[in-house]
């Protein structure tokens, strides 16, 4: 019988354990590789994840007796990997202490507060909304997939045109049209979206998973509007299309604004802003950006990047852009109290799983999305979000 002492260092080694392959697991989704092979890739590390500590309990209670007082048995190969994961457990407690500092940092550029939340099973026949597959899922106690909330969120921004202030967008994300929720589910909650009245629409990616599901978009996407356009990009799970090009012209058909891999300039109030889209690292960033104007008549114009994953921070920033408005994470889908998102498909893990972040001269607003293929959200609701722009004083 091993000592408390020993089951205590066991039991960090486990958290360390899951540390660990939860980091790999999300760097590995961030990668430009096709989609079957990351999918290849994630079982790999499911059974990884959950094989090796069985291994290592067959190995502390069946194995030859441990001297654990000894030097030496803390050297043999297989507790050797306990050092590695003692390791990736203190790298992930100062990233969780970072991750809070940047949250108090970015709290200085925003405001945010509830507009409604909405239950569809409650309001609705949870038949017409997804197939049974989804219905099962949403039994699981605290799944919240079909309960969506709609979000006002006031962004201060330190080089905002005084002609912009109040300027208001609606921010979806991650619709993923993937069959399992049906038509029903998306107009309910994209009428709410129309709802918000926002002056710009933009949708961040992932909107289609399958072919079949194309057809779809003129009784659902193609009833969005708004005064100065719906303009999307496309995301990694659109590539999982046989062909990606029927879904764009599907989409502009429907009069939404394809700014995948390109930048335009446009006036809203009078006043001149650039529009941009970066779909990397699935698809194009956007093009020829040394060529975008910085200023017009003297003054500053106002830039906005709408890109698939956070993970475009830092080359937005570098090029310059006020405002971007990202998706790609989830929220991590599942997420503990205090601990936080455990899994996020980025090479930063859960540092941008949703919510607002700063890094000069950007502000970036990572949202949660609309749906997934997974279907379990914990503690992570579904997110339609209005932004209201401020000048930052």
């Amino acid at each position: 019988m091993h000592s408390p002492l020993v089951w205590l260092l066991i039991l960090l080694a486990l958290a360390g354990h899951l540390a660990l392959w939860t980091r790999i697991h999300c760097f590995f989704h961030s990668l430009p590789w096709k989609q079957t092979v990351i999918d290849w890739i994630e079982l790999a590390i499911m059974f990884i994840t959950a094989a090796t500590p069985i291994g290592f309990l067959a190995y502390l209670l069946w194995g030859p007796a441990l001297d654990w007082s000894s030097r030496a048995v803390w050297m043999e190969f297989p507790l050797l990997y306990f050092w590695a994961c003692w390791t990736a457990l203190l790298v992930a407690c100062g990233l969780w202490v970072q991750h809070r500092y940047d949250e108090r940092h970015a709290a200085n550029y925003f405001t945010s507060k509830t507009l409604s939340s909405v239950h569809l099973a409650r309001k609705f026949d949870i038949a017409e909304l997804a197939i049974p597959k989804v219905r099962f899922a949403h039994r699981f106690p605290g799944n919240q997939i079909l309960q969506y909330v709609v979000t006002e969120k006031e962004l201060f921004l330190p080089r905002l045109p005084a002609a912009l202030e109040g300027f208001t967008i609606t921010h979806l994300s991650d619709l993923h049209l993937t069959g399992e929720f049906l038509p029903p589910f998306y107009q309910h909650a994209l009428a709410a979206a129309n709802d918000l009245q926002s002056e710009l629409m933009v949708i961040s990616g992932d909107i289609f998973d399958v072919d079949r599901c194309i057809a779809w978009s003129e009784s659902t996407l193609g009833q969005l509007s708004a005064p100065c356009g719906v303009h999307f990009v496309l995301g990694n799970h659109d590539t999982r299309l046989s062909d990606i090009a029927p879904a764009r012209a599907e989409l502009k058909s429907q009069g939404l604004i394809d700014l995948g891999g390109r930048w335009l300039q446009t006036s809203v109030r009078d006043t001149p802003i650039i529009l941009a889209g970066d779909e990397a690292p699935w698809l194009s960033t956007v093009q020829d950006i040394e060529a975008c104007p910085t200023y017009e008549n003297g003054e500053r114009i106002f830039r906005l990047l709408v890109a698939h994953t956070p993970d475009r921070l830092h080359w937005g920033a570098a090029h310059d852009f006020d405002l971007i408005l990202a998706g790609h994470n989830h929220g991590g889908q599942i997420r503990l109290p205090v601990v936080g998102p455990l899994i996020s498909p980025s090479r930063y893990g859960v540092r941008y799983a949703s919510g607002v972040f700063y890094e000069a001269p950007s502000l970036m607003h990572v949202s949660r999305g609309l749906c997934g293929t997974f279907p379990l959200r914990i503690r992570c609701q579904p997110e339609i979000t209005r932004l209201i722009l401020r000048r930052k004083t």
